[in-house]
């Protein structure tokens, strides 16, 4: 946590792209650092009031809803530098989803009412929110094109690829548990468990725990 820059934290957020470094600094002043957070911890429910913008320093969050059997539903994950709730700094409103860490995570947040103080003297933020907004409608049409016509065996072979793509390495650790893989594949967690067997049958990949090797 000693090498955290407040400054960097800010800057790094997708939604604060290309805004200049005066107007970073004045973001940090406003904004909070690291909270803590253990892994399966709860940062907002569904009806609780939306008050902040939220950053993620470090971890894993996954955001979900519940289905009308109380089945979770992964809508998407947040990760490094990720942003979420942008709506807190323009609108009274009340979250929809469910966020809970995967992960132990260190979660930085902007207010609202000190955010709408600043907006009032820097316009130039509001059309960088609304460039966030579009590149998570964006991300989420992706995945559905991506993953929706699919099997669960190419549906997994692909998440596979793309974990691999985006940690660097053909050998990792699986990022989410198989409960929360399965889901987010929108298989059951037995499904899971099959195409896992059936790509090692098929010497796509080696698997060791979570460690998982593509070939």
């Amino acid at each position: 946590m000693g090498n955290h820059s407040a400054f960097e934290c800010v800057r790094s957020a997708p939604i604060f792209v290309g805004l200049d470094d005066e107007t970073i600094q004045k973001l940090t002043t406003i904004s909070t650092h690291q909270e803590q957070f253990a892994a399966g911890s709860t940062i907002y429910t569904a009806g609780s009031e939306v008050d902040r913008l939220l950053v993620v320093d470090r971890g894993r969050i996954k955001i979900y809803r519940l289905d009308e059997n109380g089945q979770e539903q992964i809508l998407y994950f947040l990760d490094e530098h990720a942003v979420d709730s942008e709506a807190a700094l323009f609108t009274d409103a009340t979250h929809q989803n469910f966020a809970e860490t995967v992960e132990d995570s260190l979660v930085c947040s902007i207010r609202k009412s000190d955010f709408q103080d600043l907006l009032g003297k820097t316009p130039s933020l509001a059309v960088s929110i609304i460039n966030a907004f579009g590149n998570r409608l964006t991300d989420l049409e992706n995945r559905s094109a991506r993953y929706g016509t699919l099997t669960a065996h190419d549906r997994l072979a692909q998440y596979l690829e793309d974990a691999a793509g985006q940690i660097g390495s053909r050998y990792f650790k699986l990022p989410l548990s198989k409960r929360d893989l399965a889901n987010w594949l929108s298989i059951t967690p037995e499904t899971l468990s099959r195409q896992f067997a059936k790509l090692i049958q098929e010497e796509l990949i080696e698997m060791s725990g979570r460690m998982i090797r593509l070939l």
